[in-house]
C-alpha cells in the first residue's frame, strides 16, 4: 500500500498548545490525525468505491512479483 503526504496550514500558537498538551496526555498528533482522516474517508467515500479500493489493495498483496530466480550452483558448473 502506497502512502501520501497530508500537509495542512494551522496557526503556529494553536499548533504549538495542541502539541504541548498532546505531549502531556502522552498522545500521538500523527496517530489522531490518521483516525480522524480515517474517519472522514467512511463518512464521505460511499461504500462501493471504498470496497473497490480495498479489493484492489487485497488484490495487489496476493499478486506481487517474485524476484528473478538466481541460478543455482549446479546450472552455474554445467555452463
Amino acid at each position: 500500500m502506497k502512502l501520501s503526504v497530508v500537509q495542512v496550514k494551522f496557526e503556529t500558537s494553536k499548533y504549538q498548545a495542541l502539541k504541548r498538551y498532546a505531549a502531556k496526555k502522552e498522545i500521538s498528533l500523527e496517530q489522531e490525525l490518521n483516525e480522524t482522516l480515517n474517519r472522514l474517508y467512511r463518512k464521505l467515500v460511499p461504500t462501493d468505491v471504498r470496497e473497490y479500493i480495498e479489493e484492489g489493495e487485497r488484490m495487489e498483496k496476493t499478486s506481487k512479483p517474485k524476484a528473478p530466480r538466481q541460478p543455482s550452483e549446479e546450472q552455474n558448473k554445467t555452463e
